[in-house]
């Protein structure tokens, strides 16, 4: 740790004033100017943090995740290696852009090589399947895979599927899900 409070590996560029204490930033790692990252985070090798995306606290970047501004991880999200966010929903080389806002609430997980389209919101413990594609709004709990992403299931605040009915409890940990 630094003086600040946070690690920054050697071989990473951390050009933001906004790093909570604790958080580690590991090689070939890029935080730009502007970007806020919380406290206790972890930022994987080759991950990107563009000014204005926004970090809470305990977020795990896998390696090779670049997170653009205009998104918002918010406290205890997981982004699995090599995610992919999007901030433009109408990209070209060379003309004015409109960045259009993506949010994952706490607690969510995005699977490895997953691409989120931007304008979604991803609810609080969702799941995102390796691999899905999502371009709609995921709700809290939710179970989501494929291309396009769609609803399979329900999973618990733990991470582990809940079986079906109207009140689940989840085997795993106990806990009742109430709607």
């Amino acid at each position: 740790m630094t003086a600040r409070g946070f690690f920054i590996h050697p071989h990473a560029l951390v050009e933001s004033e906004s790093i909570g204490a604790g958080t580690r930033v590991w090689a070939f790692a890029h935080v730009l100017s502007g970007a806020v990252v919380g406290a206790d985070c972890n930022v994987g090798d080759h991950a990107f943090v563009e000014g204005g995306a926004v970090l809470g606290d305990r977020v795990t970047l896998k390696n090779g995740v670049a997170v653009w501004q205009g998104v918002t991880l918010e406290d205890d999200v997981f982004v699995g290696p090599y995610a992919v966010f999007t901030n433009d929903l109408v990209p070209r080389s060379k003309r004015p852009w409109t960045m259009v806002p993506t949010l994952v609430r706490q607690g969510a997980s995005i699977g490895a090589n997953a691409t989120i389209v931007c304008g979604i919101t991803i609810g609080r413990y969702a799941m995102v399947g390796a691999g899905a594609v999502v371009t709609k709004d995921v709700p809290d709990h939710a179970l989501v895979v494929g291309c396009p992403a769609r609803p399979v299931g329900l999973v618990c605040v733990c991470g582990r599927r809940l079986p079906g009915g109207d009140a689940p409890t989840c085997a795993a940990c106990g806990l009742l899900h109430v709607p």
